[in-house]
């Protein structure tokens, strides 16, 4: 079954939808992002649900990239299932806007959270992300839909978050 492909372009890495039912152990990074979704009062109760009965993970290829145009790293952290639901949710965490100097906090915040995906893709251009669903027609195959919405969120670095700045329908394609 074809799947789309998760891509951190920015990063030059690709990632492609794993089975949450893998069975290696979990990385330090997924038990500790792992940890902070459910820690989050912000997170849904669905997200928290599916990742404490285990139903979706960390996507272990969740990566860091700036996409907040700070020079520091960010983390786009997926949480996906092992079925054809894919990624079903983005969270950006980042230390932007806090001060490096000192004894001050740098831990990572939740700056953007997109909690009610269905197979999504990412792509990141800059300090613009882009989320693509596929948006099935009568007739699509569940592995094919003609077509994707792309859903574009630029960073507000005086809000500190993400606002969407497009909607559109593009074609599905293979390559």
């Amino acid at each position: 079954m074809r799947r789309l492909t998760i891509g951190l372009l920015a990063a030059a890495v690709l990632l492609v939808a794993a089975p949450a039912s893998s069975v290696a152990e979990p990385t330090p990074s997924q038990t500790v992002f792992t940890q902070k979704l459910l820690d989050d009062s912000a997170t849904s109760a669905g997200v928290k649900r599916m990742l404490t009965d285990k139903q979706a993970i960390v996507d272990p290829r969740s990566g860091f990239v700036d996409v907040t145009g700070d020079g520091r790293q960010d983390a786009l952290i997926l949480v996906s299932t092992g079925g054809a639901a894919g990624a079903v949710a983005l969270y950006v965490f980042s230390t932007h806007g806090q001060t490096t100097t000192g004894n001050d906090d740098t831990s990572l915040k939740v700056v953007f959270r997109v909690q009610s995906l269905y197979d999504a893709a990412l792509r990141v251009n800059g300090t613009t992300l882009s989320i693509l669903e596929p948006k099935f027609a009568k007739g699509d195959d569940l592995c094919c839909p003609a077509k994707l919405r792309e859903r574009d969120y630029a960073f507000d670095a005086k809000a500190l978050t993400f606002h969407r700045t497009a909607d559109k329908t593009t074609p599905f394609t293979t390559d």
